[in-house]
Order: C-alpha cells, then sequence, then structure tokens
C-alpha cells in the first residue's frame, strides 16, 4: 500500500515511482470514477447541491493545496498516468462521492456548525503553521481519534462507511487478480481496514 497525503508533492512522486518500479498488473485508487473525472475536468464541476459540509472540507483542501504547490488529488492523477504508462489496470474502490455527499447533507447541525467553525480558524491558522505535510500520516491512530471524538457522526461517514465499502471492492479486485503485485494508492487507515483486510497485499506468489 502507497500511504499519501492529498496535497503532498512527495506523495505524487512516490506514487508515481512505486508504480513504474513494480509494473503491478492492478492500480487500485482511493477514489471513485466521479472524483478522477472532477480532477481531470475540475472546471466542470459546479458544486451545486454539495452541501455546506462537503464544500467546506473542500475548500480547505484547496487552500492547503495552493500552500503547498500540490493541487487536491494531484497523487491520484499521478498514479493514474503511471498506471496507464506500464499498462496496469486502474481500478476505483473508493464510495461513490454522490452517498458521501447525500450523507454529508444530513450531518447534525452541531457538527456542521463546528466544521464551519474549524475551517475558519484553518484558513487563518495554516499560511502560518510549519507543516511538514509528508509527515501528517505519522501517528494516525492519535489523529484519528481525536477526530473522532470532535466528529463522531462525520467520522463515521467519511472513515467507517467508505472503510468498509473498499474492503469489499478490494477483495473483489483480489479475486479477479493474478498478476504478482497489486498497487494501492491513497491512505486507507482504521481498525476496520486493519481487520477486514488483514491479509494485505500480495507482492508475490
Amino acid at each position: 500500500m502507497i500511504g499519501t497525503v492529498h496535497v503532498d508533492p512527495a506523495s505524487a512522486a512516490a506514487v508515481r515511482d512505486t508504480i513504474v518500479a513494480l509494473k503491478p498488473e492492478v492500480v487500485a485508487l482511493e477514489l471513485d470514477e466521479g472524483r478522477m473525472m472532477a480532477l481531470e475536468n475540475p472546471k466542470a464541476q459546479s458544486g451545486r447541491g454539495a452541501g455546506v459540509s462537503f464544500l467546506t472540507m473542500a475548500l480547505l483542501e484547496k487552500f492547503a493545496g495552493q500552500l503547498t504547490g500540490s493541487a487536491p488529488g494531484t497523487e491520484m492523477l499521478e498514479a493514474a498516468k503511471a498506471a496507464r504508462l506500464v499498462g496496469s489496470r486502474v481500478e476505483f474502490i473508493d464510495l461513490p462521492i454522490t452517498s458521501t455527499g447525500a450523507a454529508l447533507r444530513k450531518l447534525p447541525r452541531k457538527e456542521k456548525a463546528r466544521l464551519v467553525v474549524d475551517g475558519l480558524a484553518s484558513l487563518v491558522v495554516l499560511p502560518f503553521s510549519r507543516i511538514n505535510w509528508s509527515k501528517v500520516t505519522e501517528d494516525m491512530d492519535s489523529q484519528i481519534g481525536a477526530f473522532r471524538k470532535r466528529y463522531p457522526v462525520l467520522s463515521r461517514i467519511l472513515i467507517d462507511t467508505r472503510e468498509e465499502y473498499m474492503i469489499g471492492r478490494l477483495k473483489h479486485v483480489m479475486d479477479s487478480t493474478t498478476g504478482l503485485a497489486r498497487a494501492l494508492a491513497g491512505y486507507m487507515e482504521g481498525p476496520g481496514f486493519a481487520t477486514g483486510f488483514s491479509w494485505q497485499v500480495s507482492t508475490g506468489s
């Protein structure tokens, strides 16, 4: 598995180099086809009907990308490009964005308000912070724990529901794959993913 940060330039390079080196039969992306289309054609996305929670998170991610010089999702585009270069099949394993968006629109008002407030605070603080984006994935257990405590419903939507869906998709992909290596690009972290996919990714026969 290739752990990535959506706005870290190093992640894009790591994904590209790993796929080119491994030449896997399948590259599975923590993405759905709708989001890939949005990444490839950003001007075609209006964002209408997405809901305040979704738009707030998208704004924060875009802002962080401007700070790092790496637009959100660059590593996914690089992964798909590298896969095509080496002849790997690309599989999209994430829950469709329409399903996630619908769930976010039903987020409790308390969490929506908290998300907006936290988002505005982040827009003020981020330009002055010295975040090493390449190390953001370190100590994820405590970060996820804090996120779950502050956003219990949102965390179930963004982590647990998607995690369960991705486990099922990955098992299907693995069952239909005979090659020596499968590359997974994204940051799929959580107890459900760890136990449900504990057999991990095959890198050899």
